[in-house]
């Protein structure tokens, strides 16, 4: 086997198995390393690139509330 075919086998992805980069998420991630939700709070704008809460987070958490809500009913 090539090195190419050894590192796409099923024994080499789960050793490099990274949670999502929030802290505490121990979902898989499927966006710039953060799982789907986390994704969407990083594009909104509560979490920076790192998985950190952004200054203003509590004022902001808010206002992601009444879009997923938006986003639901639509």
């Amino acid at each position: 086997m090539s090195g190419k075919e050894k590192k796409h086998g099923k024994e080499d992805a789960s050793a490099g198995f990274s949670p999502c980069k929030s802290k505490g998420c121990k979902h898989s991630p499927s966006k710039f390393g953060f799982c789907g939700e986390h994704f969407d709070q990083f594009k909104f704008g509560l979490i920076n690139k790192a998985g950190e809460h952004v200054p203003d987070y509590d004022k902001k958490w808010d206002q992601y509330e009444e879009y997923k809500t938006k986003k639901k009913t639509a």
